[in-house]
């Protein structure tokens, strides 16, 4: 099977598909079909796209496409397959890959099974509903799958301006672990600190102006150094003060906060005593403060609790 640009089809046209079938489009390579369920959606990513065919059924992939992207949600991917699976097609000469980060390639075995090479292509990217589309310049993208299908992976990556990294089933969980992390949670993040701010007054829309530019800092300041060299505040300076003047805050007007700030902060203690700017035993006095307060947790009533 050639990997010079193979005719494409992108079932599923949600924020992921409109964004891949748009970089592939800008690539070169040819789409021959845009199939969701939406028929609006197919039309429109369609039309973007170029793709003579836009349906909301599976019966009318094209028989030139050699490359079929499954752009749906992770729990839509076992039907999915077993759709594809009874569609009269040459599987044997087709790639199929879905773009989940969390599931293996051989969750599309039903159409594996009809002699599809399988492919996981998950860009590390976050697609958000509204706003403009990301770039995937730049972007790593997680392949796993049979041996020729992540082949061809590589070079849709690479074509696309992004960084191939190549996973096996056994890592692929903690690859994607790695990302919720860095995405998810800092979403998760920025909503505790706005519940923070929210509590002495400040509506979410002005917590979010407060601390977007400082979240902006911290992410330049990533561009230039790891983690370790980047972190500040008082966990990696060691001051005692401060985080205890935070739990006391806690336990007084955000109990329920309580055991995620421990967390996050046993963390940054763990990340400065790595990088050798905390002192061992400072950060045995500061983890020690944490547990303390923790341990009190249990006396707070169940009424204070959300």
């Amino acid at each position: 099977m050639s990997v010079q640009q193979p005719v494409v089809a992108i079932v599923g046209a949600g924020a992921v598909g409109r964004v891949l079938g748009r970089s592939l489009r800008a690539a070169g390579y040819p789409i021959a079909a845009v199939i969701s369920r939406n028929p609006a959606s197919s039309r429109e990513l369609a039309a973007q796209v170029e793709a003579p065919v836009a349906s909301a059924a599976l019966e009318d992939l094209p028989g030139e496409a050699r490359l079929v992207f499954c752009c749906v949600p992770d729990d839509a991917l076992p039907g999915l397959a077993e759709k594809l699976a009874l569609v009269p097609h040459d599987w044997p000469r087709t790639v199929v890959a879905h773009t989940s980060g969390a599931l293996p390639a051989r969750v599309l075995e039903p159409v594996g099974r009809r002699g599809a090479l399988l492919l996981s292509f998950h860009p590390v990217q976050s697609f958000p509903r509204q706003g403009p589309p990301p770039s995937l310049a730049g972007v790593a993208i997680g392949l796993e799958g049979d041996s020729e299908a992540v082949a061809l992976g590589r070079e849709v990556a690479r074509a696309l301006g992004a960084r191939p990294i190549e996973l096996s089933p056994e890592t692929k969980p903690r690859y994607h672990l790695a990302a919720v992390l860095a995405s998810n949670g800092l979403g998760a993040l920025m909503a505790m600190a706005g519940e923070v701010l929210a509590s002495i007054g400040l509506s979410r829309p002005e917590a979010h102006a407060m601390l977007l530019p400082l979240v902006q800092g911290t992410l330049h300041n990533l561009e230039q150094l790891l983690p370790e060299e980047a972190l500040t505040g008082p966990a990696v300076r060691g001051d005692l003060g401060p985080i205890t003047q935070h739990l006391e805050t806690l336990q007084q007007h955000l109990p329920h906060l309580l055991p995620v700030y421990a967390a996050l902060t046993t963390e940054m203690i763990r990340v400065g005593v790595r990088s050798g700017r905390l002192a061992p035993e400072r950060a045995t006095a500061l983890l020690d403060r944490l547990q303390e307060a923790l341990d009190t947790q249990s006396d707070i009533p169940p009424e204070r609790l959300p």
